[in-house]
């Protein structure tokens, strides 16, 4: 058998450790991995040059199509994403409507018109009928992991509609009895946050550290334990996203323990700024909200001990912001490009993050939460050929020339991908997308 595509003489991580070797790739899929000399030959062959090889991202919060046209982002945010060294993505993503049966249809079917990478979904709660089709769509779609937000007043500027702790318990009662079924809840407490933000607007403080305190950290940590109550009460498995704060983790360790089925997130924003750095106004407005230097520690901590179980971006690329009030700025920054990056500097090389652990916060860890496992975030015969080679020494500049808000503007990264590989094609190489596999990205949230 003559492969496809094999690497040779690479640093082969993975989520249960390393060795020095390759793979060989056949018809999109990985064919045989091991020691360079156990690889088959074939039409192209790479010399990894002792780089590290390791699975491509999975990426399980995004937001594309908010604010520019969903083709349209399909197309220049998972180019930017497999840029980064994504190779899988799943959106959350809303719809005001009674059904999501239309709605997924069309997005799956736009979305492979035009994905560079794979793709998948999560669905929002945003109104009591999504609940109730809830089984319904687990069969339609494939799609069982569905979302709430607190957090957001009823005339917040990007329209989400709020849960409420009715519409939780009744998702999670439902999603309790579907295998592989998950409730995700952006946690912080609407009604408190809501008072605070008035009583800080009545300052005229436009900073970004008062949009920080109108929504301070107890806010966030008071869901969360709410949301373990019902989790526990209900046995729901639930993913609390985006987790800015330092007792998440430690919360969420604690529930483990106890028999309950919880897993965090966090982004690489929460650890890498904070609401007070003197380069930062209003445009790095986020939700939740970058918080202090405190909080950011905290969140390492969960990294390096393991109750911190997967990392999203929350990508999403908004119109460039106006700037001229805080409290009606839309939330929300770009990082496909630079998470991974930013997760070897700051992560690996300043904190000594080991590789294999990186392997399961942005791999291994996702696809086994979302159903994925073992065709993505795998090195294994068998899975779907989605890998990534790191140059560990290499060092850039971050320039953003994309859409939305970068918080990383004129930062220097020691580590980066050089080659990212999906389902077998050569997305990017010599510090560029090959724009012939637009189109070429597939749903992986699918009818059983």
């Amino acid at each position: 058998m003559k492969a496809d595509l094999v690497i040779r003489n690479a640093r082969v991580v993975r989520h249960d450790g390393e060795f020095h070797g390759g793979l060989a790739v056949k018809d999109g899929c990985i064919v045989s991995i091991g020691s360079d000399t156990a690889l088959p030959e074939g039409v192209r062959e790479i010399d990894a040059k002792e780089r590290v090889l390791m699975p491509g991202l999975i990426d399980p919060h995004c937001h594309l199509g908010v604010a520019y046209p969903y083709p349209e982002d399909m197309r220049t945010e998972t180019a930017a994403a497999a840029a980064g060294g994504v190779t899988t993505i799943i959106l959350y993503i809303r719809n005001l409507k009674p059904s999501y049966l239309p709605f997924y249809e069309e997005r799956k079917t736009l979305g492979e018109q035009n994905a560079m990478i794979d793709f998948g979904f999560h669905f929002g709660i945003q109104r009591e009928e999504h609940i109730a089709e809830i089984p319904e769509v687990v069969a339609k779609t494939g799609v069982r992991s569905f979302k709430c937000y607190f957090g957001y007043e009823p005339d917040n500027p990007i329209g989400i509609v709020p849960a409420t702790d009715g519409w939780v318990y009744a998702t999670m009662r439902l999603l309790s009895k579907i295998p592989n079924g998950v409730i995700n809840v952006h946690c912080e407490n609407t009604q408190i946050a809501s008072w605070l933000k008035n009583e800080l607007k009545a300052t005229g403080r436009q900073d970004l550290g008062a949009y920080t305190e109108s929504r301070p950290a107890f806010c966030e940590i008071e869901t969360i334990r709410r949301m373990l109550f019902l989790a526990e009460r209900t046995r729901c498995p639930l993913h609390l996203v985006h987790t800015s704060v330092g007792m998440g983790p430690v919360l969420a360790a604690e529930a483990r323990s106890r028999g309950i089925d919880v897993t965090v997130e966090t982004c690489p924003h929460y650890l890498t700024r904070t609401c007070y750095d003197s380069d930062l106004d209003m445009k790095a407005k986020i939700s939740p909200p970058l918080r202090d230097r405190d909080e950011l520690e905290g969140l390492w901590r969960g990294i390096l001990n393991g109750s911190v179980y997967s990392l999203g971006t929350d990508h999403v690329p908004f119109f460039p912001k106006k700037g001229d009030d805080l409290w009606n700025e839309l939330p929300g920054v770009v990082s496909f490009p630079w998470e991974l990056a930013l997760l070897l500097h700051f992560g690996v090389h300043q904190r000594g993050l080991p590789l294999s652990r990186l392997v399961q916060l942005n791999s291994y860890h996702p696809a086994r939460r979302f159903g994925l496992w073992p065709k993505k975030g795998a090195l294994q015969v068998g899975s779907d050929a989605d890998f990534i080679l790191v140059d560990l020494e290499e060092e850039r500049t971050i320039e953003h020339k994309g859409k939305g808000t970068c918080i990383y503007e004129g930062w220097r990264l020691k580590g980066w991908p050089v080659l990212t590989v999906g389902r077998g094609a050569v997305l990017y190489e010599d510090s560029a997308v090959d724009e012939l596999n637009f189109g070429r990205g597939r749903c992986v949230t699918l009818p059983a």
